[in-house]
């Protein structure tokens, strides 16, 4: 008797994990294009918001430079105005995924972190619209300071930031930049 109680109860659990498996992957199904296309329009509105006076990006030509891909960015006529690069670095938490503009004269032209994890009030202050401004016109001799570029109880964050940006300036100045 007793163990049919048990057969009984561990069907009914298997229905409805079934259930509920059929439908979270019918979810998944339905919004699967919804959430690949805002990801894309999502990268597009970073290179705009990095490269503001490109009006195209020219992905058939992009520049990989230490495994960082270096894509032009392009006046009306089609001549080159600076470069979009998505860079991902180790922060505290997680990697932090940030576009990174780079004018012709190798300056910051723009910062735009799209994916973090890092702690909320702390770290994940580099989400700031006014802390990513502050490296616009820096360039690979810019020293990281604690003082201007970290927060109180959060420098790792700002540091991957920097180290993510060194490293892309470095990578643009030794490939793309020749």
């Amino acid at each position: 008797m007793e163990r049919n109680r048990f057969i009984h109860y561990g069907s009914v659990l298997l229905a409805i994990a079934a259930v509920c498996a059929g439908l979270l992957a019918g979810v998944n199904g339905m919004t699967k294009g919804t959430i690949t296309n805002n990801k894309i329009e999502a990268t597009k509105a970073a290179r705009v918001a990095v490269v503001p006076e490109a009006k195209s990006f020219d992905e058939g030509a992009t520049i990989t430079v230490d495994g960082l891909e270096f894509i032009p960015g392009l006046d009306e006529n089609g001549n080159p105005v600076g470069y979009v690069v998505v860079v991902s670095q180790g922060g505290y938490a997680a990697n932090i995924d940030f576009s990174l503009g780079i004018g012709l004269d190798g300056k910051v032209t723009g910062l735009s972190v799209m994916n973090h994890q890092e702690t909320p009030g702390l770290g994940a202050k580099i989400s700031g619209e006014e802390w990513q401004k502050h490296w616009i016109g820096t360039d690979k001799s810019y020293e990281f300071t604690k003082a201007a570029d970290a927060f109180a109880g959060a420098t790792v964050s700002p540091t991957a930031v920097y180290t993510g940006i060194q490293r892309a300036l470095s990578a643009f100045e030794n490939g793309v930049r020749k």
